[in-house]
């Protein structure tokens, strides 16, 4: 089947085997470097505990930061119960995408349910992380097996004295996140350059909640439901060497940009519950929590049961939770309004579930900065192991066009020509702006007001006839090939780029790329595939050259790599065809 697609070609399974072991030790890149920077930070606040010049301020926050280190280095390295940390080498290596990720799912977070007189077991009530942010809520109520129960407690880690928090500022322009470990944290959003605002502070990671049972339901019941959460996402990449890991494209009808398109592997996504979505004061963020007790302190916009038992220590903090997905970011070039933002964001969804077979929990999307002003779409994998339709999306120069027909297609137009077939196949009446064939369903009732079929179809009948263009790295693919003719060191490899460029091919990641292990300056190099290519000019054909270069080969394969030739003479389109997995699909 995958040769019948025309993936596969002769030796291509050799060459995936043969990066096995180099993949795995990139996969195990991040794990060093946590601990790393954690050995590093616990070292250097140990120096400032013990030395007499220091202010007792200054000890005590060392202290704070010290502890923190040992707990990072502890989750680490955990031995005891280790399967269920999200550092056990199966879920660790699944979330890095070196094995499927199904059987290894993320930890959920749990609530602790007490037993009653009628059934004196105890139990834990799991859910996903993104759920329980507002699920398992300060406050919230929970339903369970017929009687009702109100999350009055975290359940804290054992510490010395102080909360594990911490500080993050977020951008207001692309919801990109700068976790803040001390000091006052950078000025400019690393993403689009934007001033950020003041951090968020303080941050705690919300783990495991406790309840207590409530006899009865009482009329704040449903203004409890009301009030609801204010919950903001964010999205940070996943760095390797303090270089964000991500790839670029652009959706180009012609010379127009539609839309850029920002893929990261593995990105850290927060969802941080700010508080009571209709709260008195909207600039006050978070809740009181008992630092002792881990109570939560009573809401006092409603009549809610009384306080637990507080001790004078409290501490106004905001819960949040992190987990690591594959997301890729959309932005349109032209500004868009809430109406429009919303109804591209689900149809794209819509489109994308039919179009790869995916279910409905397997994709999820939301809008960034948030869902008042949004300029960013995101969309991740929710399913665990994840599907590989985003990265499939930048890498095929048609997959995106290809979807917003299928959206067309869904909101009732014609893929061709955008005539109104003003319902589905099978409907009795017409759909005027949005019905649950095209953009409703259950997950986006809150929006069903603004949804407007009418209002995306023009900007998908031109994204229907784009081809995507991708660039590695952090820059457009004009600037990186810009980049990468600079560095070339012939004319012939000049020549090379611009016979990719023409094809839109995927582009090398380096130029003049060194591999220590061999002795050899790689002409071009494709980091996501372990592939080094050359491109032999005419000195090559002398008999001591091209021996040398065999035996290059072969002390490259033996190391993992894949070496791909390009001779001045050889069919360079028969050698794109046989590495469809490198290069991509000619156009």
């Amino acid at each position: 089947e995958l040769n019948k697609a025309g993936w596969y070609t002769p030796g291509w399974l050799d060459d995936v085997l043969g990066q096995v072991a180099r993949q795995f030790d990139q996969a195990c890149e991040r794990w060093r470097g946590l601990y790393r920077a954690a050995l590093v930070q616990a070292n250097t606040q140990q120096r400032i505990i013990v030395d007499a010049s220091r202010s007792l301020a200054d000890k005590q926050q060392a202290e704070r930061l010290r502890r923190e280190a040992e707990a990072q280095l502890k989750l680490l390295t955990e031995t005891e119960d280790f399967a269920q940390s999200d550092f056990y080498s199966y879920r660790y290596f699944a979330s890095e995408g070196f094995l499927p990720g199904y059987n290894f799912p993320r930890l959920p977070l749990s609530a602790f349910i007490p037993g009653r007189r009628t059934r004196q077991r105890e139990e834990y009530l799991s859910r996903p992380r993104f759920l329980a942010i507002s699920e398992f809520g300060p406050r919230a109520i929970v339903y369970h097996e017929g009687s009702r129960y109100l999350i009055n407690r975290v359940i804290l880690p054992v510490q010395d004295d102080e909360l594990m928090t911490t500080q993050v500022k977020q951008c207001h322009q692309c919801g990109y996140l700068h976790p803040i470990p001390d000091g006052p944290g950078p000025d400019l959003c690393q993403s689009c350059g934007a001033s950020l605002p003041i951090p968020l502070r303080p941050l705690l990671r919300l783990q495991n909640v406790a309840t207590k049972r409530r006899d009865k339901i009482s009329c704040d019941e449903e203004e409890r439901l009301r009030l609801g959460y204010e919950i903001r996402t964010g999205v940070r990449f996943a760095e390797l060497g303090g270089i964000p890991i991500q790839k670029n494209a652009c959706l180009r009808l012609g010379s127009e940009l539609l839309a850029t398109l920002t893929y990261g592997r593995a990105a850290t996504i927060w969802r941080i519950n700010l508080g009571w979505a209709r709260r008195r004061d909207r600039n006050q963020f978070g809740f009181v929590l008992d630092k002792e007790r881990g109570f939560w302190a009573r809401n006092e916009q409603i009549e809610d049961d009384p306080d637990d038992p507080m001790s004078p220590r409290t501490e106004r903090v905001i819960p949040y939770v992190e987990d690591r997905r594959n997301c890729l970011l959309l932005e349109p070039a032209e500004s868009l309004d809430l109406v429009q933002m919303v109804s591209l964001q689900a149809a794209l969804k819509n489109a994308i579930q039919v179009q790869y077979q995916l279910e409905e929990n397997e994709l999820a999307t939301e809008l960034l900065p948030d869902e008042d002003r949004p300029r960013l779409m995101l969309l991740y994998e929710s399913a665990e192991g994840g599907a590989g339709v985003l990265r499939r999306l930048l890498d095929d120069a048609d997959a995106f066009a290809q979807v917003a027909r299928r959206a067309l297609e869904i909101c009732h137009f014609d893929p061709d020509t955008g005539e109104d077939r003003r319902r589905a196949e099978h409907a009795s009446e017409s759909c005027e702006a949005a019905c649950y064939d095209c953009l409703m369903h259950y997950g986006n009732q809150t929006v069903h007001r603004l949804l407007d079929r009418q209002k995306i179809r023009d900007l998908l009948l031109r994204i229907s006839r784009t081809q995507t263009e991708m660039a590695p790295g952090g820059l457009t693919r004009a600037e990186h090939l810009a980049m990468l003719e600079r560095l070339a060191g012939s004319e012939l490899e000049r020549r090379w780029l611009r016979f990719l460029e023409e094809r839109n091919l995927r582009l090398p990641s380096h130029a003049q790329y060194l591999i220590e292990i061999c002795q050899t300056r790689a002409d071009f190099f494709y980091a996501d595939y372990q592939a080094a290519i050359y491109i032999d000019g005419p000195p090559h054909d002398y008999p001591e050259r091209a021996q040398r270069d065999m035996t290059q080969t072969e002390c490259m394969e033996d190391a993992g790599y894949t070496v791909i030739r390009f001779h001045h003479q050889d069919d360079w389109e028969s050698i794109f065809a046989r590495y469809p997995h490198i290069f991509g699909k000619q156009i």
